[in-house]
């Protein structure tokens, strides 16, 4: 996958003053998201990695699903059990092999598999439905609605955020430090968004795995916040956020979306061996399973209210069909809601 770096000229705010990589998920041939992308970074002096994501008709989507229905097809069924020593390899520098972060390892892509052996392959496995809690999978049926179906671009998008969390821990391979932000390439972000990050970041405790900036379909102010503290003791003497607004942290309590979150390495770490765990591996959508390991308690995350990160919802979905779903959110002071986008 084709990795684009793009840079900004001032390294002080370069990550948005939390981070030490940020990355942003986009297929090639969105043109038209990457173009409102790169209005975020340039206004904003940002620097970020784009990943390029595969597309649902990829040949590696055929192979997982061939790997799913073959997991899947296994009889009897064996008793679902979290490996023990994902909290070990978690916490340390051991390498995670490829063959680890991305199981049924044949998964390259073929380029002898034609489009139409595409479609006949993707119709073989148009029965797989999207499992729920550890490893309850559902019987098909045709009155299923869509969000409960495994289809190839939940596939897809489930394979590209795990490259990138797996480009996030290869990188930093020799150290257990290090902080990453992921941004799918629909959102918006507020324009004070260092700013809030700034007050948030001390309050966080320390062995968090995953903070979200933003969220869909969960009550993330459910639990108390966190107290809060107005200094950040990095020598930045800034002002405090000129819009005013109080965001607050809160332990999550099971947040959908995927479209803007931060990971420490040690939550990356884990987060990629739940997500590569055979049982487990490609079973739902991602923002689903991510949501099932936060409320089962396999992460200790922590989502920000009201939200800084939004899905804009104003093009076609890569996942679903239309625009996405209903959820909506706006951003009081957007960078590209604030009506001075401008291509």
């Amino acid at each position: 996958m084709r990795e684009e770096a793009v840079h900004s000229n001032n390294d002080r705010y370069a990550t948005l003053g939390v981070a030490t990589h940020i990355y942003v998920i986009s297929l090639p041939r969105r043109d038209d998201r990457r173009i409102q992308m790169e209005w975020i970074r340039r206004t904003q002096n940002i620097t970020w990695r784009v990943l390029d994501a595969i597309d649902s008709d990829d040949p590696v989507v055929v192979s997982i699903m061939d790997g799913v229905a073959r997991e899947r097809s296994r009889y009897p069924a064996p008793e679902f059990h979290w490996p023990s020593d994902i909290n070990a390899l978690s916490l340390s520098s051991v390498p995670i092999s490829a063959s680890v972060a991305e199981p049924w390892d044949a998964l390259t892509s073929d380029t002898s598999l034609t489009p139409q052996a595409f479609f006949n392959a993707s119709a073989t496995y148009g029965n797989l439905t999207c499992a729920s809690g550890d490893t309850s999978i559902p019987d098909y049926s045709s009155t299923l609605p869509d969000y409960k179906l495994l289809t190839p671009a939940k596939v897809a998008c489930w394979y590209s955020h795990v490259h990138a969390i797996r480009t996030f821990v290869e990188r930093n391979a020799l150290t257990t430090n290090g902080v990453a932000v992921y941004l799918e390439d629909d959102i918006d972000l507020d324009k004070n968004i260092r700013h809030h990050l700034k007050d948030l970041w001390p309050s966080l405790p320390a062995g968090w795995d995953i903070v979200f900036l933003g969220h869909c379909w969960s009550n993330e102010s459910h639990h108390a916040a966190l107290s809060t503290s107005r200094f950040f003791s990095d020598g930045d003497d800034s002002e405090p956020a000129a819009d005013g607004a109080v965001h607050r942290l809160h332990p999550s309590r099971a947040p959908k979306c995927s479209h803007g979150y931060v990971l420490s390495l040690a939550g990356a770490r884990r987060l990629l061996l739940h997500l590569s765990y055979p049982p487990f591996a490609y079973s739902r959508a991602f923002d689903q399973a991510v949501a099932w390991l936060v409320e089962s308690g396999r992460l200790r995350s922590y989502s920000v209210v009201p939200s800084l990160v939004v899905q804009r919802k104003v093009a076609s979905s890569d996942v679903s069909y239309g625009v996405g779903s209903s959820w909506r959110e706006v951003l009081p002071d957007g960078v590209l809601s604030s009506g001075q986008y401008s291509r």
